[in-house]
């Protein structure tokens, strides 16, 4: 039995968003903003359970970084949500 498709234009092809290039921009930027500081976080908490001195960047990168991207998250997905909204 054949269960291959029988015409290569039925099959759609994924592709990335079309969305505005300063939508991807902040994406980018959230998600990085995130990762670095959940590793200043894990450098902080790693410090303290050491008993180490803890370098005042690391706590400041966590404290700052972390909210700066949730708030850009928290802003793409309420355009996202304006924009399937309009059209």
């Amino acid at each position: 039995m054949d269960t291959r498709t029988s015409s290569a234009g039925r099959t759609p092809h994924r592709t990335a968003p079309e969305g505005p290039r300063w939508r991807r921009i902040l994406t980018g930027t959230a998600a990085l903003l995130a990762v670095v500081g959940l590793l200043c976080l894990a450098a902080v908490v790693l410090s303290g359970l050491r008993s180490e001195s803890i370098w005042p960047g690391f706590a400041a990168g966590a404290f700052y970084l972390l909210p700066v991207a949730f708030l850009l998250m928290a802003g793409l997905i309420i355009d996202g949500i304006r924009r399937r909204r309009r059209g």
